[in-house]
């Protein structure tokens, strides 16, 4: 048998296993940033079964970043109703009922296998970790190649172990329909910002104190910003974010603070009209990037190699030391020097070299 004849069978076999693939369950990661990450996988395996209803299971916080994907067939909540063994067992009763043919687990727990195992989704695929091998029937091997990897690619490589390919734009992509788009201008008009170029900083973190540069250097940059395009300071955030950024905001003459005013999805649309943003490691990191908005991305303890934000214009600010990436959520040593180093005109410059 030729090449030829050989590339053509193993083709054929590839297209008749996609074809009867017809609804696919995908379990997306928790967190906001990992979800955003996945975007590109969730695209491959669109491309790997075109002609298949995909929907997405996801914690209530996560779910805005899947609405308006055009890879998405529907989002299924995964609900603080769904708590517990009893909880699990009503949700694996849910899914039974969508008849999936395939489950492809991007979040990494047990209990995303159990799940797709108790609603009997024939073929389930994720990485071998967390104890959860016995309950898929495709278990992706956590390599040190894929450990070292950017996490794009982190959930990418599951996508090829199940035939796909890489895509050729590895850059995660939110979607914002017209009346998103509409509103996000309505509101930029009521704030009196319209014709104004519109400055954005994200100073929380989630993770901890680790992640999170000073208010003080974050309120220096948007200052700046502010004054040399003679434009607008916004602050944004999560409720949990409302300290940091408030703290922020009262050191920017008239900084418009949003932390805990906006929904995920106004945030999100609001954001894709910023000349720039200046954020730590977060989810309104790989928020910004994702919409094309030019991102300044400070680092502390984390690794931007492997967890950077992901897009065409981005730039990340650290300070590599002795003891980073350490990967913890407080300084052990409590001098947090990681971030305390990076001084605001450093920042100042990317950001006038990314929104110039």
């Amino acid at each position: 048998m030729t090449t030829q004849q050989m590339d053509f069978f193993s083709s054929l076999l590839k297209n008749m296993g996609t074809s009867i693939v017809k609804k696919v369950l995908v379990r997306a990661s928790n967190w906001i940033g990992d979800a955003v990450m996945s975007l590109p996988a969730l695209d491959a395996l669109k491309e790997l079964y075109p002609s298949a209803e995909i929907y997405v299971l996801a914690k209530t916080r996560a779910i805005p970043v899947f609405e308006n994907n055009p890879s998405v067939a529907g989002i299924i909540e995964y609900g603080k109703e769904h708590g517990g063994f009893t909880g699990r067992l009503k949700l694996s009763g849910e899914l039974r009922k969508h008849g999936f043919d395939l489950a492809v687990l991007f979040q990494n727990a047990f209990d995303a296998a159990l799940i797709s195992f108790l609603s009997r989704i024939p073929e389930r695929a994720g990485y071998a970790r967390d104890l959860r091998s016995g309950l898929l029937t495709n278990a992706v091997p956590v390599t040190e190649d894929i450990k070292k990897k950017h996490q794009v690619y982190y959930y990418l490589n599951i996508v090829e172990r199940l035939g796909g390919s890489l895509p050729s734009r590895i850059i995660p992509r939110l979607h914002i329909s017209p009346d998103e788009a509409r509103w996000a201008r309505g509101f930029i008009k009521e704030k009196g910002l319209e014709g104004m170029p519109l400055f954005g900083a994200a100073p929380g973190a989630s993770y901890g104190p680790a992640k999170r540069w000073p208010p003080e250097r974050f309120a220096e940059v948007l200052t700046s910003l502010k004054n040399e395009h003679s434009g607008a300071a916004l602050v944004f955030g999560g409720p949990e974010d409302k300290e940091a950024c408030a703290a922020v905001a009262s050191l920017v003459p008239g900084a418009i603070d949003l932390s805990g005013r906006l929904t995920l999805r106004q945030s999100i649309s609001l954001a894709s009209c910023f000349k720039a943003i200046v954020t730590n490691d977060s989810g309104p990191m790989h928020i910004a990037a994702a919409l094309g908005v030019p991102t300044i991305a400070i680092f502390g303890s984390t690794e931007d190699s492997l967890t950077g934000p992901v897009g065409e214009r981005v730039v990340v600010v650290r300070k590599k030391i002795e003891c980073s990436p350490c990967f913890d959520r407080e300084c052990r040593f409590g001098h947090y020097r990681c971030l305390n180093l990076i001084e605001a005109k450093e920042v100042i410059e990317a950001a006038r070299g990314l929104a110039a």
